[in-house]
């Protein structure tokens, strides 16, 4: 008996040694994250220089996260092996501060608080330039004391092929912004921490203003076709919140100035103007009053890798970069909740999320209420295609703060659609979307010549560099709003991004 303990006992030791040794291989390589659903590491010939130049030890790495997509299992281990950043998992007492690593997260929550710190794209066209080298370079050293980022920059032409309401048919802008969470402090044991979640917008425009001189302005459109306009002001802050995560990653509490778009109504195959369908009615559900800029409160829980659920709670007549204390009112308030289903392999399907959402709302003395969907699913277990859908409905009272009643969106995404070389094989970029789009205007809209309005957007991205790509995207805007004389329009865009 004791000579088969002594067995059962090596047997144990021989297989922790070998778990321990795989862990160890796997952080000694780089690791590609193929849109987050499937990371895998590099070899040597497939590293490019400015990653090995701006991030010299692979140790480091911790790869960029995608928000709407459970970080991978590969990614999270990494974390965890190295928590100090230096290959030990040294034991120490109380709390360290500005950790080169974060506290532990569940895999959603970890895709919307971990910007991760790697900004290098494979790319055949450019495999390095000094930029990307640079870029890189400085998101590993400040990764060291645990600020993590996601900066696009992005230089846009928009034109209409022909004269519409204000009478400008081309618009040029540069639209930009810089997500990023700062984690401050976090116990030994990685189970808990506090960090600072910000988000600063600016952009300029030439012959161009969001508000008045627009390609949605001059069509009279409910959507606005330049999803990634920012106001043209100068830098402004849409969230500024502090935040803290317990009970192993399960469970984060937010407070502050809050864009609830940055965390809720995530969907990993159209949630951006850059990269992902161009139209702001597909970046986010038209209909919800998901607000920024405003005081607000957010909690997040997601006790097992298949669910999650999350909470909101902001004003909603704040001003940019003004105090929000003055603006907090009862009466212009709104309640967000969201209920998400994960699947690892929806009916052999592959990876699929399901999220249902609530809203409530207090504006000009109204109550309201409203629901939606947000669906995202791989079309099949092997395959690169995959199929989103958001759609809603509100009461009037619920639709003022957005002027929308009810919206659909839907659409179809080949994500690095050439699998063996060239263009498209691997950039986490690289995609071929086609979006369709249905929004009902509200009473608050009026007066409108069409209750209606439908559009369809074909985009396409092409990864030149490592840390650049352009977007070329047409749209046509069936029954706009607010036009009565035309019964549709073009829009065509081009935008060049740098994203790192």
């Amino acid at each position: 008996m004791v000579v088969m303990r002594k067995i059962y006992a090596c047997i144990i030791l021989i297989m922790t040694t070998l778990g321990a040794s795989v862990q160890a291989q796997i952080a000694l390589q780089y690791v590609e994250t193929l849109f987050g659903y499937l990371p895998y590491l590099l070899e040597e010939h497939e590293l490019s220089a400015s990653l090995k130049e701006g991030m010299s030890d692979p140790r480091e790495q911790q790869a960029t996260r995608y928000p709407g997509v459970p970080t991978h299992e590969t990614l999270l281990r990494r974390v965890e092996v190295y928590l100090d950043g230096s290959g030990k998992e040294n034991s120490c007492r109380g709390w360290r501060f500005f950790p080169a690593r974060p506290q532990r997260f569940m895999p959603y929550l970890d895709s919307l608080f971990v910007p991760g710190n790697t900004c290098i794209e494979p790319c055949e066209v450019a495999k390095e330039d000094g930029i990307s080298t640079a870029a890189q370079s400085l998101k590993t050293r400040l990764s060291r004391y645990g600020l993590q980022y996601t900066a696009t920059l992005s230089m846009n032409y928009t034109g209409l092929p022909q004269n519409m309401g204000n009478g400008r048919r081309d618009f040029l802008s540069t639209n930009n912004v810089v997500n990023a969470t700062w984690f401050l402090a976090k116990d030994c044991d990685n189970s808990q921490g506090l960090f600072l979640s910000v988000e600063v917008d600016w952009g300029q425009g030439v012959g161009y203003s969001e508000r008045s001189r627009s390609a949605q302005g001059s069509i009279g459109s409910l959507s606005n076709p330049q999803g990634s306009t920012r106001g043209g002001h100068g830098p402004f802050i849409p969230n500024l919140a502090l935040g803290y995560s317990c009970f192993n990653g399960k469970w984060v509490g937010m407070i502050g100035t809050i864009d609830t778009t940055d965390f809720l109504d995530q969907n990993g195959y159209s949630a951006s103007w850059s990269g992902n369908l161009t139209n702001k009615a597909f970046n986010f559900n038209p209909c919800l009053p998901l607000e920024w800029a405003n005081w607000g409160y957010m909690t997040a829980w997601q006790p097992t890798k298949n669910f999650y659920t999350m909470y909101a709670t902001t004003g909603c007549n704040g001003q940019i970069n003004h105090n929000p204390f003055p603006y907090i009112s009862s009466n212009a308030w709104v309640h967000i909740g969201e209920i998400g289903f994960i699947s690892e392999n929806f009916l052999g399907l592959g990876p699929g999320i399901y999220r249902f959402q609530y809203t409530a709302t207090r504006y000009e003395g109204e109550n309201g209420s409203g629901a939606a969907f947000n669906i995202q699913q791989q079309l099949g277990h092997d395959s690169r295609l995959g199929f989103f859908t958001r759609c809603g409905v509100l009461d009037e009272d619920a639709a003022t703060v957005s002027d929308v009643r009810a919206c659909a969106t839907a659409g179809l995404v080949l994500q690095a659609p050439f699998r063996s070389h060239g263009w498209g094989s691997k950039s986490n970029n690289e995609q071929i979307a086609l979006g369709f789009l249905w929004e009902r205007a509200a009473e608050s809209a009026k007066p409108y010549a069409h209750k209606d309005e439908y559009g369809v957007e074909l985009s396409a991205v092409v990864q030149l560099t490592p840390t650049f790509y352009i977007q070329p995207d047409v749209q046509y805007i069936f029954n706009p709003v607010h036009e009565a004389s035309r019964s549709g329009a073009f829009v065509l865009q081009v935008q060049g991004v740098f994203k790192f």
